[in-house]
């Protein structure tokens, strides 16, 4: 049994290793969006479940990112975009905190994961020049990103001026230091949304998936996504337009 969970467990800290340096740094929207892509996801969720139940009880993590994670067969799961109300929730929370607002436009805008957010430097934004370069995929920035980031840049100068964290987004506690900001910053920052950030994310690729076409290539290439991560967009766009139809 011991021996089957392991090997259950292994291929997600073999597959995600570049992305981390410690356990801890693993989100829910991390794991989620891995499993999407797995074929045997019920039981590997099952053992990373144990996996991390056991760092959590031993205090070596300080939050289990399964916690909340639902699985309940072996079929492809099919993203579902925002309502207009939903939409309209998450505009108005993220007006509440500049920090949010950033952290709304980099998932909302472009579908970027949590950990991706948390990594992001500043020397991957151009704001004059209108880029944003996260894990070298460079692509334009939009207005709404450029204002939210504008704004809070300001925020940043004014509480911590003196700040040579080379990461976009800062805490009060790796203000003074060069870490990343951690997942129970960041969970806790988004709490205040009425979805997740990987229901934001899904939102996105599905509306770029509807307007290309349905076609999984590109949104592979945009969004780093594999081929079957890219194909629960468009059968989720082809079942919506024979919906409607």
């Amino acid at each position: 049994m011991i021996i089957t969970q392991l090997r259950l467990v292994q291929p997600f800290p073999r597959e995600r290793t570049a992305a981390y340096t410690t356990l801890r740094q693993v989100t829910r929207d991390d794991i989620t969006s891995w499993l999407s892509d797995r074929p045997n996801r019920v039981h590997e969720a099952s053992a990373l479940r144990s996996l991390f139940g056991v760092l959590k009880k031993e205090r070596l993590v300080f939050a289990n990112p399964m916690r909340g994670v639902r699985t309940s067969g072996n079929h492809v799961s099919v993203p579902i975009p925002l309502t207009s109300q939903e939409v309209d929730a998450v505009a108005t929370a993220a007006e509440q905190d500049p920090a949010l607002r950033v952290v709304v436009a980099l998932a909302g805008v472009h579908a970027l994961p949590a950990r991706r957010i948390r990594a992001l430097q500043l020397d991957q934004v151009d704001l004059p020049g209108r880029r944003l370069d996260p894990a070298d995929s460079n692509r334009p920035l939009d207005d709404y990103t450029a204002e939210a980031i504008t704004n809070y840049l300001a925020h940043r100068r004014r509480r911590w001026p003196n700040s040579t964290n080379p990461h976009l987004l800062v805490s009060r506690n790796t203000a003074t230091t060069t870490t990343a900001v951690g997942t129970f910053w960041l969970d806790r920052l988004v709490n205040r949304l009425p979805v997740s950030l990987d229901r934001l994310r899904q939102d996105r690729i599905f509306e770029e998936a509807a307007a290309t076409g349905a076609d999984p290539l590109p949104l592979a290439h945009v969004f780093a996504l594999s081929a079957k991560a890219s194909l629960r967009y468009t059968t989720a766009v082809a079942q919506s337009v024979a919906e409607q139809t």
